[in-house]
């Protein structure tokens, strides 16, 4: 019964339409500015079938909705205004059929059934939607201020005789004038009351919910717009209602109970944000376009004083519009997101900042911030913190907004091929879980981020294993300086060593020759020769010890064992060598050289109760000299022989020098 009602209803708001374009193009062009403009065919004509359309599926799903029932309100009102409209304009203005009484009766009728209560109901539509309840019971009286405008308005016009009404010019007595007061606010009032209560809706709703309240949000804001672009390019051009100014506004019209329509029956809610992204970037950017070329062709026009070509001044102001609106495209976009997406736009848009950021192949150091920015932004959340995990090296964390030290309450791996390279974690608000949408944002952003991962890595290890050879190489030429200067220093000492104990014997022998020639064949002569031959036997004795310590003969004839025990003899140092069974044998000459010189030299500080160890320890030669004083030796020397051939020196000890090789 309700749904035939509603049917009935549009069938009436249709033929009332067509009625309104027959009568309206009795007296003027359908394309002229006139009745485009100004009656807004056919744009309004639409609407109104639309709006009755809308409702009357509404209530065939639910009879007693009460937004279906003002929608078919809305049309089948609306219908009766835009026809007794253009009905009194034809008599009044273009001599139409009747009398002058009954087009003033039709205008009165379409004041009384037009945008006032279009108005009025509007505003408990809003209030309503989507469910057709009131957001609480304190929003009632909203609905009240809004028709207590309305009946205002309605009063005012009882005050007004029908018969000599006419629809641009009014002549309001006392009553009236405070009942036109007082009617017009209240609406505005309610108005702004019923877009409140959609927003403060539109914040408290969830799912589903949510995206019905958010195409009733747009579809009010499409008109407000519409509004505020009318109003400015009226003030520019001077009051006058012309294609320009009010085309957004009517085509908002017919968007507004397709979305209410949509909205309320919850059809294909999802596959309509993509129309609304695009309904509002094109709605923002002929707004902007119409303001800029309104402005720019009066601007140019006073300043050349209409002296130059229309046709030139329209396609300068066309290009700057053009060229203005261009950086203003980014905020657009990101408003239509918003607009039509609401908060699922932000994870999205929070990815697609990062991917532009990934593309530019960020350096490990931007990397892991601007992956916790992205992972913040995209959940929400209150920080976030990125781990990477460098082989062979401490993990490098870094958090956003700022350095926290508090444990992430969620963590995602980032993985690459089965290697975990590391983390995103983050913390969210009090009172809000990670929700598994958040859970599936956070691992697809971990799936994105694991190559860059990966590369970071890489990186990483290079540089340290760059900084290990800048570590070895310096290690390497200060070896080669402590050799150069070992060897300087090994030269010096033979040097002095053969002057000391060689020389010093040979130096006064061509003096004492020469004296021997002279004394002939006495005794003298022949003491002193026995003088000189013990002088160069002394000095061939130095020699052989001086050539001996340089590398003894005995050490590649007979082992190490022996060769310490001729120079623990020779030199009557206070030691004491011990040789396990394991060590009596012989070793590579590396490894025997290695090991005498190091104890030779460990010996040089040496003090009373001195001992040398040698045994074999797990195919190591073990070498240890007890009783040292580590600081009068050279203990850098020891550890580059020994660690020449392979060994490791240990030297914690300040008393002992304690060294193995492997065998």
């Amino acid at each position: 019964m309700y749904a035939r009602v509603a049917w009935v209803l549009v069938a009436i708001t249709a033929l009332l339409a067509g009625a309104d374009i027959w009568v309206t193009s009795r007296y003027r062009p359908l394309l002229s500015e006139e009745a485009v403009a100004v009656h807004g065919v056919p744009f309004v004509s639409i609407a109104v079938i639309g709006c009755a359309t809308m409702g009357a599926l509404i209530v065939a799903r639910w009879a007693r909705h009460p937004i279906g029932w003002l929608l078919c309100l809305i049309g089948f009102s609306s219908s009766i205004s835009l026809l007794a409209e253009a009905y009194s304009v034809w008599v009044v203005t273009a001599d139409g059929p009747g009398s002058r009484s009954l087009g003033g009766v039709a205008g009165w009728v379409a004041s009384l059934l037009g945008g006032q209560l279009s108005l009025a109901a509007l505003g408990v539509v809003f209030l309503v939607a989507p469910d057709g309840h009131f957001l609480s019971r304190r929003w009632r009286a909203a609905a009240v201020v809004v028709l207590l405008g309305y009946g205002a308005y309605a009063g005012m016009l009882l005050t007004l005789s029908p018969a000599e009404y006419d629809i641009d010019d009014h002549n309001l007595g006392p009553v009236g004038s405070l009942l036109s007061v007082v009617g017009l606010p209240f609406i505005s009032g309610g108005l702004i009351a019923a877009m409140v209560s959609t927003v403060l809706r539109l914040r408290r709703s969830q799912g589903e919910q949510r995206q019905q309240v958010r195409l009733i949000a747009v579809s009010a804001a499409l008109i407000a717009l519409s509004f505020v672009y009318l109003i400015v390019v009226q003030s520019i051009n001077g009051g006058h209602q012309t294609w320009l100014a009010t085309l957004p506004l009517y085509i908002s019209y017919p968007c507004l109970p397709l979305l209410l329509a949509v909205a309320v029956l919850r059809y294909r809610l999802f596959d309509l944000d993509l129309i609304i992204n695009r309904a509002v970037v094109l709605a923002l950017g002929t707004i902007f376009a119409g303001i800029g070329y309104a402005g720019l062709v009066l601007a140019v026009s006073g300043l050349v004083n209409l002296r130059t070509s229309g046709f030139w001044v329209s396609l300068l102001a066309t290009a700057l519009v053009a060229l203005a609106f261009q950086p203003l495209r980014g905020w657009v976009v990101r408003l239509a997101n918003r607009l039509a997406y609401g908060v699922r736009a932000q994870p999205y848009e929070a990815l697609s900042d990062f991917s532009r950021r990934l593309a530019e192949t960020p350096s490990p150091t931007s990397l892991l911030p601007a992956v916790a920015e992205a992972a913040g932004r995209a959940v929400s959340a209150r920080s976030s913190t990125v781990v990477l995990q460098v082989p062979g090296a401490d993990w490098i964390s870094k958090s956003w907004p700022a350095e926290s030290e508090e444990p992430p309450e969620w963590e995602v791996p980032v993985r690459y091929g089965g290697e975990t390279l590391g983390s995103i974690g983050v913390i969210m608000p009090k009172g809000r879980p990670l929700r598994p949408t958040d859970e599936q944002l956070l691992r697809d952003l971990a799936d994105q981020t694991a190559v860059a991962f990966r590369n970071a890595a890489m990186e990483f290890e290079l540089a340290a294993h760059v900084a290990a050879l800048d570590v070895t190489t310096g290690a390497l030429a200060e070896s080669r300086r402590r050799l150069v200067a070992a060897d300087d220093a090994t030269r010096q000492r033979l040097e002095s060593a053969i002057a000391r104990d060689v020389l010093s014997h040979l130096a006064p022998m061509p003096e004492r020759l020469s004296s021997l020639r002279v004394a002939g064949s006495s005794v003298a002569a022949s003491v002193e020769l026995e003088r000189l031959v013990t002088s160069t036997n002394t000095a061939l004795e130095s020699l052989r010890e001086l050539t001996h310590g340089v590398f003894p003969g005995q050490l590649s004839r007979s082992g190490l064992s022996r060769a310490l025990r001729s120079h623990l003899a020779r030199t009557g140092a206070v030691a004491v060598l011990r040789v396990e069974p394991s060590a009596d044998r012989r070793f590579p000459a590396g490894v025997e050289a290695a090991a005498y010189f190091c104890c030779v030299e460990a010996l040089r500080s040496a003090s009373t109760g001195a001992r040398i160890d040698l045994a074999v320890v797990a195919e190591e030669l073990v070498v240890r000299v007890h009783g040292v004083a580590r600081g009068e030796i050279d203990v850098q020397a020891i550890v580059d022989r020994i660690e020449a051939v392979g060994g490791t020196p240990y030297l914690d000890d300040p008393l002992l020098v304690s060294v193995s090789i492997p065998v």
